[in-house]
């Protein structure tokens, strides 16, 4: 939702510079927002609000009593309202291959749909690491960490690379923006909001490659701990992000703000998959 209020935001101060925005005349139509990012890990989930006048700076609250079902091609299911995660949630996770809509209505709103459907999960050869293959600016050691994508013949098909180093202190796993030398990744990847990189598979269709990226002298902590992740996102899911990298690049007073990708008929927001595999190295 930050990103359809931050479009708005933009528009309205770029007009500001020229001239004062006369919106008197403007009918607001209030629609809902249906934001579901789902993976093969979790339960299927689904989040409600709705759109803002451009007037309004105050985001708005997430809806609790919309009435939300989720079609996999044979049966609905409607989803339960959990307070804690302000989501629907289903009590099933997605499956790869099939196709889910998802319906969201309430009173005076027009019922919002969007479908998408979850990719395959990679079957590639696991992630590896070296230490001590090379040296930083000071001379300190630095590791090798090598991502594998085994991609599927005769298909087109999208990713999401994440690392992450376990901290010790705090005991959690916390995004490690990649740092590589690969030309194909500093030529053809887009950078998303996690630090990760974005790619689809147009020039290695039904290839193998592989990916390397540098760590740090101590970057691990007291023992070395990575993962990393590697997301077949489905093609909404690869718009929606590429369109957000857009934004973000394209988001001041000087330049036409991008549009954010919805596919969200009768509604804005995005309806998206994607299938992960995680290899732990330690």
């Amino acid at each position: 939702m930050k990103f359809w209020l931050g479009g708005l935001l933009c528009t309205m101060a770029l007009a500001s510079c020229e001239t004062d925005l006369d919106d008197s005349s403007i009918k607001f139509t209030p629609r809902l927002v249906v934001n579901s990012f789902v993976n093969s890990d979790d339960w299927f989930s689904v989040q409600v609000s709705k759109t803002i006048p451009m007037s309004d700076t105050t985001a708005p609250d997430f809806i609790e009593n919309a009435k939300v079902v989720v079609n996999d091609g044979s049966q609905d299911f409607t989803l339960t309202y959990n307070l804690g995660l302000s989501k629907y949630l289903a009590n099933f996770k997605p499956v790869a291959g099939k196709q889910y809509t998802v319906q969201v209505s309430m009173p005076d709103f027009a019922t919002a749909k969007g479908q998408m459907t979850l990719p395959n999960k990679l079957n590639s050869p696991k992630s590896t690491w070296l230490d001590n293959t090379g040296v930083d600016p000071d001379g300190f050691a630095t590791g090798t960490l090598t991502c594998h994508i085994a991609d599927p013949q005769s298909e087109r098909n999208y990713y999401e690379i994440n690392l992450y180093r376990f901290d010790d202190f705090i005991q959690e796993w916390v995004i490690m923006p990649p740092t590589t030398t690969d030309p194909f990744l500093s030529q053809n990847a887009v950078k998303t909001d996690l630090g990760g990189y974005l790619l689809d598979d147009r020039t290695f269709n039904g290839g193998k490659r592989t990916f390397d990226f540098i760590t740090s002298f101590g970057s691990a902590g007291s023992t070395y701990k990575y993962l990393v992740e590697v997301r077949s996102l489905s093609d909404e899911y690869y718009r929606y992000l590429q369109s957000v990298a857009n934004y973000r690049k394209s988001s001041n007073l000087f330049s036409d703000p991008t549009p954010i990708y919805s596919n969200i008929i009768n509604g804005r927001g995005i309806c998206a998959g994607a299938s992960i595999q995680r290899d732990t190295i330690q």
